[in-house]
């Protein structure tokens, strides 16, 4: 009882879908779609009973007792999985809901019996070569999620729901993608692949196929456009580089005439970093020798120099004066 009410419960909502009349566009500018060619009378509808004629009748009890030949007993019983339904077409009519799970009867010489797996498959699109908005040729891989929900839908309204699902959902790809640049298309995948899953199940919805989800693998790019973005991103790292290596030099000589001014202030402190320094040496390189020369002698070195640079300059100025009063002298 629990399994009738399951199937009747899916084949309510296809008599739904199908007892709506459908008018099909005709004019040019309008866009058809795959939902305005269903067909307009229900297929199946199971407050309808089957109607069988006499000759059927007769075809139907003379399979019966035919059955009881022992060769046809083991193909009579039939099982069905808990993921799995059922339909039976009993001389080409079928013959009520889904059945399943479980075990029932079948003629194997009038029935022909038809499992719909429930659960959700994977199909791994082939890599769709296309053109991007922008004129970028690029290939993507994606992989698509679908689950029957409607047996009997996906067995009367369509030839092979699988090979229609899977190469309707490589055209949507393909569509979706050339409405996107480049950009957007590495950028905003979760974007592009709600889009696509919409418009799949949309159109598939007639079926009683629902799409779960929808996943863009992989986008591969040809090899010149790799090569030039690597170079964009190689010149944008220097870029960055240089600009945090001034950043380092400003902040360093910032610190350096800090430092300069502090050591100006504080003469000890000249000598302290001077000592620092012989430790510092001493430490790394224990081979050198090392002569400290005290800063006193430095500053002597320094003034003596300096008394002698003002020494000559004064010189050059008393013979420069000189000159011209000899000069001054010869021309009175």
């Amino acid at each position: 009882m629990e399994n009738n009410n399951e199937a009747k419960t899916d084949v309510s909502e296809y008599q739904g879908l199908k007892g709506q009349t459908t008018n099909i566009p005709v004019s040019s500018g309008e866009v058809r779609r795959m939902q305005d060619y269903k067909s307009n009378a229900p297929l199946y509808d199971p407050n309808i009973p089957v109607k069988w004629s006499c000759c059927e009748w007769a075809l139907m009890m003379g399979a019966w007792l035919l059955c009881i030949i022992p060769i046809f007993w083991f193909f009579i019983p039939k099982t069905v999985r808990d993921y799995e339904r059922a339909l039976i077409f009993r001389l080409g009519k079928l013959t009520g809901a889904a059945k399943g799970p479980g075990v029932f009867l079948i003629n194997p010489l009038t029935d022909t019996i038809y499992v719909v797996d429930l659960r959700i498959e994977t199909y791994n699109l082939p890599p769709q070569g296309m053109m991007t908005k922008d004129a970028v040729t690029v290939d993507v891989d994606a992989i698509c999620f679908m689950k029957v929900i409607s047996p009997v839908k996906c067995i009367l309204e369509v030839d092979d729901y699988h090979y229609a699902f899977k190469n309707f959902s490589a055209t949507t790809l393909r569509s979706v993608i050339g409405t996107y640049d480049l950009q957007a298309l590495l950028s905003e995948r979760d974007e592009i692949n709600e889009k696509i899953r919409k418009i799949i199940e949309e159109e598939t919805a007639t079926w009683g196929v629902a799409v779960p989800a929808v996943e863009i693998k992989d986008v591969k790019l040809p090899q010149n456009m790799q090569r030039a973005m690597a170079a964009e991103a190689e010149a944008e790292r220097e870029r960055r580089a240089k600009a945090i290596s001034a950043q380092g030099e400003f902040e360093a000589a910032t610190q350096l005439a800090k430092a300069a001014d502090e050591i100006a202030d504080s003469p000890g402190a000249l000598q302290l970093r001077y000592l620092h320094t012989l430790v510092k040496i001493s430490a790394e390189k224990n081979s050198t020798i090392l002569f400290p020369l005290p800063m006193e002698v430095m500053r002597g070195m320094q003034a003596f120099s300096d008394a002698q640079v003002n020494n000559q300059i004064n010189k050059r100025r008393m013979r420069g004066n000189n000159n011209d009063n000899n000069m001054d002298i010869i021309n009175e």
